[in-house]
């Protein structure tokens, strides 16, 4: 997803795993609860609500629970429909227990989380932001940065974007988790239009993960340095890297998933229609190169008639349209061409 259009990675988006969304935020939360001590006599003395708040977490954390299931569940479609109304009466919950102002990091974090969910960036910027003042312990300023990376992308904040990953990559030790950083980082320097500095960081990306951890990070960002290499001018190490990205994901699930969001929105057509142009130079059947070269033709397309005039990559966009079409004409009127008869034997 990169930014441009971006992907943008959640693991957070994309576009981006970015910061582990409500699901994984609650489960850190529920791993954790075992180690926290009980409330003793003097404690509830000293905070009479602290039960109170404590059970009104919990009915709240109950309902992200269900609402990762039904995430998880075949039933998609439904995810939509019923999904915020459990998002919204979390929401009410964890205000409910003074989430905004609590003193537990994690608690802020997954209140930020719902919020972003339910479509109020601002509001989710507002409490990380206040959770950054009250400098929490590293790991959640970690992912307060993270988080805040993510919505910042969601505004258009490109700049302070990339300002908040370096903080996050500063306090982050994990290989993958800083390639997952680096990775949408590059996608905000996309967005920028700084190509050079997106290529360095998705290339900085990849150098970090392991032959496992490929499978699990690497295919977006494989993807995102795709659409890099394009705009630099590489288009032939573009469709390389998406068939290497293929070779981890062949039918292109990650960059399809529900963690990924492309910023601007319509750059999702520029991913497509590289997708598209990949498949048609590896399709064996001649009616399916002609479908996927139809397919680019559509995307780049749909690109050109979605951006605005003073996006960056839009000239380039119409001078690629004309290429595929070019290459698409000349592929079919090869396949037309009929084969040579074989020599009689004599």
């Amino acid at each position: 997803m990169s930014q441009g259009p971006r992907l943008r990675r959640r693991p957070r988006s994309p576009r981006r795993a970015r910061l582990p969304g409500v699901a994984a935020l609650l489960a850190l939360a529920l791993a954790a609860a075992p180690l926290r001590a009980a409330p003793t006599v003097w404690s509830r003395a000293l905070d009479p609500a602290a039960d109170e708040r404590a059970a009104l977490i919990s009915q709240a954390d109950a309902l992200l629970a269900r609402y990762d299931r039904l995430r998880r569940s075949p039933l998609l479609e439904r995810v939509d429909e019923i999904g915020p109304l459990w998002l919204r009466e979390a929401r009410t919950l964890y205000e409910r227990a003074g989430a905004p102002t609590s003193r537990d990091p994690s608690v802020r974090l997954r209140y930020a989380d719902i919020l972003e969910h339910l479509g109020d960036v601002e509001g989710a910027v507002a409490t990380l932001e206040g959770l950054l003042r009250a400098q929490p312990p590293a790991p959640s300023r970690a992912d307060a940065w993270h988080a805040l990376a993510v919505c910042y992308a969601r505004l258009g904040r490109y700049t302070e974007e990339i300002k908040a990953y370096d903080e996050a990559l500063a306090l982050e030790p994990h290989a993958a988790s800083r390639a997952l950083l680096l990775a949408n980082q590059a996608e905000a320097y996309m967005a920028l239009g700084d190509i050079t500095a997106a290529v360095e960081g998705y290339r900085a990306a990849l150098s970090t993960l392991g032959s496992l951890d490929m499978f699990r990070y690497g295919v977006t960002t494989l993807w995102g340095l795709a659409v890099a290499l394009d705009r630099s001018g590489d288009l032939e190490g573009a469709v390389e890297h998406i068939r290497l990205a293929r070779t981890y994901d062949r039918n292109d699930q990650q960059i399809n998933g529900a963690g990924w969001f492309y910023v601007p929105p319509y750059d999702e057509a520029w991913y497509a229609a590289l997708g598209h142009w990949a498949a048609a130079r590896s399709a064996e059947l001649g009616a399916a190169r002609a479908e996927a070269y139809l397919q680019a033709v559509a995307a780049w397309e749909s690109y050109i008639a979605r951006a605005p005039g003073n996006d960056h990559w839009v000239a380039l966009a119409k001078a690629r349209r004309a290429q595929c079409d070019r290459e698409r004409e000349q592929t079919m009127k090869r396949l037309r061409k009929p084969a040579p008869a074989a020599p009689l034997r004599r």
